[in-house]
């Protein structure tokens, strides 16, 4: 089974967790309270972890941390279930694509992708493109949200 390191931790999932409640911020457009969002991205981050850490199939471990976030976000940050479920979904969403294309990138390259048998360091220096996808997607969600009324106000 995969083992989750300090490393993994402190170069993945803190980082993901702030980028990923900072595009549910930016997805229900409400304003960042630095402390409330401080202080939900840490607390997914451990959770997550803790999650991670437990011997579940791969793909229940993600379902169990969208509905974390989703709790986290709603009652932490104050933002209403439909904005929060709708921006919670489609930031998964866009995590599992920024991944998919960081592997797709990776296999090009001819890299070993299997992420059982790396060392920490190497995992987080393989991950550090999907971040970056990630975050440019963000922000390119935040221009299209900027510039077009794409979302009507009442969600």
């Amino acid at each position: 089974m995969f083992r989750l390191t300090c490393v993994d931790f402190f170069f993945r999932l803190i980082p993901e967790s702030f980028i990923l409640i900072w595009g549910i911020h930016i997805f229900s457009r409400k304003t960042i309270d630095m402390f409330k969002y401080i202080l939900s991205s840490l607390i997914l981050a451990i959770l997550c972890f803790i999650i991670r850490c437990l011997p579940i199939y791969y793909g229940v471990n993600t379902d169990i941390c969208i509905m974390l976030t989703i709790i986290i976000v709603m009652f932490i940050i104050d933002i209403p279930l439909i904005k929060n479920l709708l921006g919670t979904f489609l930031l998964y969403f866009m995590l599992s694509l920024s991944e998919t294309m960081n592997m797709l990138l990776l296999n090009s390259l001819n890299v070993s992708t299997d992420i059982s048998v790396l060392q920490p360091i190497t995992r987080f220096i393989y991950g550090i493109p999907s971040l970056i996808i990630f975050i440019i997607s963000i922000i390119i969600l935040k221009c299209v949200l900027k510039n077009k009324k794409v979302i009507p106000n009442y969600l």
